[in-house]
C-alpha cells in the first residue's frame, strides 16, 4: 500500500487533571506532486520546502502533513485548511504552530526514510515523540554515545540487541523534544535508569529527568517511542498501530 494514515485519539490522566492529544502516524512511499504540495503546505512553508534538496523534500511534507493531520483532528478542523496551518521552525528547530485557536497547543514530529508520526497536544501537558529505523548499522554509533549503566541494563534484558539500543535512543530523543533541547545537551544527562518490558511496549525512566517516562513499541521496522510527564496515565493502541504497520509484537525478545 502506497500511503496509510492512522489517527488516534488520546486520553491523558492526570490525578488531579484530564488532558487529550491526537496521534498521527503516517507512510507514504510515492513521491508528492506540486499539487498536492500546494494542498498540504502553507505559503511560508512552500517558501522553505522549495530551497530543500529533492531527497528532503519528500521528508519535509511527510512530516507537515502527518503533522497536521494529527492538529486538524484534535481541533477538529477539516482536511482542506491545511495549508491554513503554518508548522514553523523555532530557534533551536523546534516545530511550533502559528495557528489563531483559543488554546495553546503544541505539535512534535518525527519522520524517517518514508514513514512519519506526531503528536499535537495541549502546551499545559508536555509530550515528546521520536521514530528511528532499527538498523544494525546504527549499533555501533548508539553503542558510543552510551552510560556505563545503560549497558548493563541492556545486558541484563530479553530484548533483541539491536531493537533494545534503538528504543533507547529514541526515549532519548523524545525526552529531548520535550526539553526543547534537541541532542545538542551531552547524552550522558538523558541516561536511562530503568527499563520495564510490558506485554505490547518497554517503559523506560531517567537518572536526572524522574519527572518523565517513555514508553517505546514497534511500528514495522522502526522503533517509536513516546515520552510523558510520569504521573499521565494514557493508552496507545499498539496493536492496531502494529496490525497496520505489519507487525504483530512490541519487541523482539531474544
Amino acid at each position: 500500500m502506497d500511503t496509510l494514515l492512522y489517527l488516534e485519539e488520546l486520553a491523558l490522566i492526570r490525578p488531579d487533571h484530564r488532558f487529550k492529544a491526537e496521534l498521527c502516524l503516517y507512510s507514504r512511499t510515492s513521491p508528492y506532486e506540486d499539487a498536492e504540495v500546494l494542498s498540504i503546505l502553507h505559503e511560508q512553508e512552500l517558501a522553505y520546502y522549495r530551497k530543500l534538496q529533492y531527497k528532503r523534500k519528500h521528508s519535509f511534507v511527510l512530516g507537515r502533513y502527518c503533522a497536521k493531520q494529527a492538529i486538524s483532528a484534535y481541533a477538529r478542523m477539516e482536511e482542506p485548511r491545511l495549508p491554513q496551518i503554518w508548522v514553523q521552525q523555532g530557534v533551536f528547530q523546534q516545530p511550533v504552530i502559528m495557528l489563531p485557536r483559543t488554546e495553546p497547543l503544541q505539535i512534535t514530529i518525527t519522520h524517517c526514510d518514508d514513514i512519519a508520526a506526531a503528536i499535537a497536544f495541549p502546551e499545559a501537558h508536555p509530550t515528546g515523540i521520536d521514530l528511528e529505523k532499527i538498523d544494525g548499522a546504527n549499533i555501533e554509533a548508539i553503542e558510543s554515545q552510551m552510560t556505563t549503566p545503560e549497558h548493563q541494563l541492556i545486558a541484563h534484558t530479553s530484548l533483541e540487541y539491536e531493537a533494545a539500543l534503538t528504543m533507547l535512543w529514541t526515549s532519548k530523543e523524545s525526552l529531548s523534544k520535550i526539553l526543547k533541547t534537541g541532542l545538542m545537551t551531552p547524552l550522558p544527562v538523558y541516561e536511562i535508569n530503568s527499563i520495564d518490558i510490558k506485554p505490547n511496549c518497554v517503559v523506560t525512566g531517567y537518572t536526572n529527568f524522574a519527572q518523565y517516562s517513555t514508553v517505546s513499541f514497534r511500528v514495522g521496522r522502526y522503533m517509536c517511542s513516546i515520552t510523558h510527564p510520569k504521573r499521565t496515565e494514557f493508552a496507545v493502541d499498539i496493536p492496531e498501530i502494529q496490525r497496520q504497520f505489519g507487525i504483530s509484537r512490541a519487541l523482539d525478545v531474544q
